[in-house]
């Protein structure tokens, strides 16, 4: 692949059309502006500039093109984003393979899998009965690439021997493992096994699941592939890639547990439907390296989730800890209720109405749960205590005030239960799971607050100095450059004037930020090129911001010794601390006295 091919696809697709089409733009000026799909925040501050092609979040500071835009949002490298976009646009992509990467090769590896594996289910007769026996039909069987792994210890391994690939990168790939008998040898890791192949959100082949057609009361009856360099259980989930597309379009994820189950539900016209069969909930939105973890995903698409786990002891204790999950991640969910020991793939293929109609009656996981406590708990004593440990626990992950009081009243009207006494007992719940902020922990006894309590504001913004003191300089430089552009003198008269604040710091400051002037231009022109009036009022204010944070910054530094002297007892050093910390705090005072 040349570079015309990326230029090629950036002329046929705007970035605004692009952006748009995964999240809600309006427009400001030139520009467009939303809420940021990389971070939780309740203003717009994500905007996309037409001109330059390019986006900018001034909260979180992701940016960049189309193609980074697609693997940010979708969690996706380069040339994952790459096919998405060629393939939308109509523009051909042809790879060197000569020049592949690892992760280049085990895609291949995977996709000559899969196709191994279908080619081998054309010559197996009963495995092909198993699956219409599921009610599935031939044009679902081929969509869903469904395959089968044959009897046999070598089958796949000898095929891709064949294919010149080598022992490592098959065995990278967890299509086969090393014997421990010490011989060198190799074994199928899939064998006797019908094949759900699971892709990526492009749509590679990244891993697979398997089911055992003959249960020999020895083997799982659902066997998964090891996390590898292409799979982490807990980044994908099952069909997303064929269902991320109507999610978005109809505001609402329906998450099932087995293939089986996610592949009726398409077939019966159920397409906003993912399974997370093979695959692990992470409970967060993006794992340490940033990358976008599943329920996260389907968080970014949609808000809203209705969870449809099988009715049996398992599927509900799965079903209750995903709901758990999806609240914290800000997510109103549902919960489908199956009953008569059937599954949505039984419900499908006796009648495709039944399943829709469950799910058009879901109910929210508050009422849901309580529903069930109010059935199942026939003592009136008890019900306290079953609300308690079964229902508030999801009222705790509600993250709107509002939805809270919302849930507490219906609990209260249900049950009978006073309204005061469930907010007191919300209360103590929420008490057990968090750390009172600004809290230090204390050898005598239970945790106390700082002594130097008169800068607990000021500990609260020095906590975040790092981001604040970011996002100051940013726009300074940016604003900087703006003034310079038609007020030479003015500007240097500015430049001055900070580096009086912090002397040499900010230039260094300006020069490591070069590489991405273009980004604090962009930044400065959304924020203040519609006034050059206010240019001057803009730019007192962010140096006394500046300043401000280098205050909070030194602020934070002794409070921290401060804290450590306090713990080793040394009242010298204590009573030196603390009169810093309030000279800070009275330098700051002054600082925005002035500015006022």
């Amino acid at each position: 692949m040349n570079r015309s091919t990326v230029e090629e696809i950036k002329a046929r697709l705007a970035i605004e059309d692009l952006i748009g089409s995964y999240i809600k733009l309006e427009k400001a000026g030139k520009s467009f502006k939303a809420r940021c799909p990389f971070h939780h925040e309740k203003t717009a501050s994500f905007f996309v500039s037409p001109d330059r092609g390019g986006y900018y979040c001034f909260g979180c500071g992701a940016k960049g093109d189309i193609f980074s835009f697609v693997e940010q949002f979708e969690g996706l490298d380069f040339k994952g984003a790459l096919k998405i976009l060629a393939e939308r646009t109509g523009v051909p992509l042809v790879f060197d393979q000569a020049v592949d990467s690892e992760r280049d090769q085990l895609f291949r590896i995977m996709e000559a899998a899969a196709k191994y594996f279908e080619g081998a289910l054309a010559q197996a007769k009963e495995a092909q009965e198993y699956i219409s026996s599921r009610g599935v039909s031939d044009k679902t069987r081929t969509d869903f690439r469904i395959g089968w792994a044959p009897l046999g210890w070598r089958n796949l391994y000898d095929f891709l021997r064949s294919q010149k690939w080598s022992n490592e990168l098959i065995e990278r790939s967890g299509l086969a493992k090393r014997a421990s008998d010490g011989t060198g040898n190799y074994y199928d890791r899939f064998r006797g096994r019908v094949m759900f192949p699971l892709c990526d959100s492009s749509g590679r082949v990244i891993a697979f699941s398997g089911r055992i057609l003959k249960d020999d009361g020895q083997s799982a009856k659902y066997l998964n592939s090891p996390d590898t360099p292409l799979f982490d259980k807990s980044s994908v989930l099952y069909g997303l890639d064929k269902a991320k597309s109507f999610i978005r379009r109809l505001d609402y994820a329906i998450l099932v547990e087995g293939q089986m189950d996610l592949i009726m539900s398409h077939q019966a016209g159920i397409k906003n439907t993912v399974a997370s069969s093979g695959t692990a909930l992470a409970d967060v939105e993006a794992n340490r390296d940033g990358v976008v973890n599943n329920l996260g995903l389907l968080r970014r698409l949609s808000g809203n989730i209705i969870i449809a786990f099988d009715a049996d002891t398992a599927g509900r204790k799965a079903a209750m800890r995903a709901a758990s999950i999806a609240l914290t991640l800000g997510m109103d969910v549902k919960i489908a209720d199956i009953q008569g020991g059937k599954d949505p793939a039984d419900l499908v293929a006796h009648n495709p109405e039944d399943w829709k109609n469950i799910l058009r009656v879901a109910k929210p996981i508050v009422e849901f749960e309580l529903n069930n406590v109010i059935r199942e708990v026939s003592d009136p004593r008890k019900i306290p205590r079953a609300v308690r440990e079964r229902v508030l626990p999801f009222v705790v992950a509600i993250g709107s005030a509002t939805d809270r009081a919302y849930a507490l009243k219906l609990i209260a009207d249900r049950t009978d239960l006073p309204e005061a006494a469930l907010w007191d007992d919300l209360a103590m719940i929420e008490a057990k799971t968090q750390q009172p902020a600004g809290a230090v922990k204390s050898e005598q006894g239970p945790a106390k607050t700082a002594s130097f309590s008169a800068t607990n504001s000021d500990m609260t913004s020095a906590m975040t100095n790092a981001a604040r003191l970011d996002m100051v300089s940013r726009r300074l430089i940016g604003l900087l450059n703006l003034i310079e552009r038609t007020d030479a003198p003015k500007a240097a008269a500015y430049r001055t004037k900070i580096n009086e604040i912090a002397p040499g710091s900010f230039d260094q400051m300006v020069q490591r930020s070069l590489p991405i002037l273009s980004d604090l231009a962009f930044e400065a022109e959304a924020f203040y090129g519609a006034e050059p009036e206010r240019f001057d009022f803009h730019m007192t204010e962010l140096i006394t911001n500046y300043q401000a944070d280098l205050l909070n910054g030194e602020l934070v530094e002794t409070m921290a010794a401060l804290r450590a002297a306090e713990k080793a007892g040394d009242q010298a050093v204590v009573a030196s601390l603390a009169q810093k910390c309030q000279e800070l705090s009275a330098r700051k005072a002054v600082i925005f006295s002035a500015h006022k």
